[in-house]
């Protein structure tokens, strides 16, 4: 069984993301991973450890929810080579799982409503309402936020004490194996651009600049 996600919950996970992003209103060459996931830390380290529990649970139902069809190929046309003649765009995929998991926290750190538009159709990507650095599309140390902040205050047996009371709770559902089987297979060459026409034009453009 899954773990249940309150409406509290939620709110304090997203709180979390949206606050420690002090630059969320500015030019997005602005933005920067590193410090977003530092400010982030010092956020959650106010926490108490059942807040970051609750935080660290939220954080891999999310990774969870992005493990679909549609997000691994969000994560193609943005990461994968790709050839272009005449207009049409030949993408040679390679997906990684660990590549996919960075991927998602990425997405993830861009807060709740990027989150829920992508997940409704992952061309608003380019919608005009968000605006990225797409040359840096892995977010991994969002995997151990929780922990860090809760070393701030107290010991952290082997760095992973949030980490291993979640597992604990949910051993099925820790984001290395939660996911399973993606619901269908790629796509993969030119059935990209047959797919998501605006995301392929407007991000393979941008790359070729």
């Amino acid at each position: 069984m899954k773990p249940h996600m309150s409406l509290q919950e939620e709110k304090l996970f997203w709180d979390a993301i949206d606050q420690s992003n002090h630059n969320k209103d500015a030019h997005w060459s602005d933005y920067d991973i590193d410090q977003h996931l530092q400010d982030l830390v010092q956020y959650l380290s106010q926490l108490d450890k059942q807040q970051l529990i609750i935080f660290e649970k939220t954080l891999q139902l999310k990774l969870s929810q992005l493990y679909s069809a549609e997000i691994a190929e969000l994560s193609t046309i943005l990461e994968s080579e790709f050839t272009e003649k005449d207009g049409i765009f030949n993408f040679d995929a390679y997906l990684s799982d660990d590549g996919f998991i960075y991927f998602r926290c990425w997405l993830i750190l861009k807060g709740k409503d990027f989150f829920d538009d992508i997940q409704e159709d992952i061309q608003n990507f380019v919608s005009r309402k968000y605006s990225f650095d797409i040359g840096d599309t892995w977010a991994e140390g969002l995997l151990y936020v929780a922990d860090e902040a809760y070393s701030v205050h107290y010991e952290n047996e082997e760095e992973s004490e949030i980490r291993d009371a979640v597992y604990l709770q949910h051993p099925e559902h820790h984001y290395d194996f939660a996911a399973g089987k993606i619901e269908r297979d790629l796509l993969n060459g030119v059935e990209l651009q047959a797919r998501y026409p605006k995301l392929v034009k407007a991000i393979c453009e941008l790359r070729n600049k």
